[in-house]
């Protein structure tokens, strides 16, 4: 019986991965908010190459910017997790999230941000990972 249901369940897991379809996309073919936030964020800077991650019904976008920044959307294009060894820009983080960060961590600038409706996390240049709620204030340290 314990084989039987470890079988089942990779053949469950087998199929879920197959049905996952990511694809190269032209950049056009990003969501529009999703061009709108890249164009303001980094200045109209290219999108080197753009993807859509496709498993079933959720879809998600992946976007890399000439200075190797990679910006994940949801499918209405809002952003939901950005990786950029430059810094991430602060016009995508709450005010009151920079403003901790400008006062406790000098020097220091984010790497990686993803947010949630509830909660946005951030990686800091020095490794420290950070939690703050939806309006940007301090939570927790990860």
């Amino acid at each position: 019986m314990k084989k039987l249901v470890l079988t089942l369940l990779a053949l469950v897991a087998f199929s879920m991965a197959a049905s996952a379809q990511i694809t190269q996309i032209k950049s056009t073919q990003l969501p529009n908010q999703a061009r709108t936030t890249i164009s303001r964020a980094w200045n109209n800077a290219p999108i080197v190459d753009a993807w859509r991650n496709k498993e079933g019904k959720h879809v998600e976008y992946k976007a890399t910017v000439e200075d190797g920044s990679v910006i994940k959307f949801a499918a209405n294009g809002q952003w939901i997790e950005v990786h950029s060894y430059s810094g991430v820009p602060n016009s995508l983080l709450p005010k009151a999230l920079l403003t901790h960060l400008d006062k406790y961590y000098e020097g220091q600038y984010v790497i990686t941000a993803t947010k949630t409706t509830r909660r946005y996390r951030v990686e800091l240049s020095d490794g420290t990972k950070l939690e703050f709620n939806s309006k940007g204030a301090f939570q927790a340290f990860l």
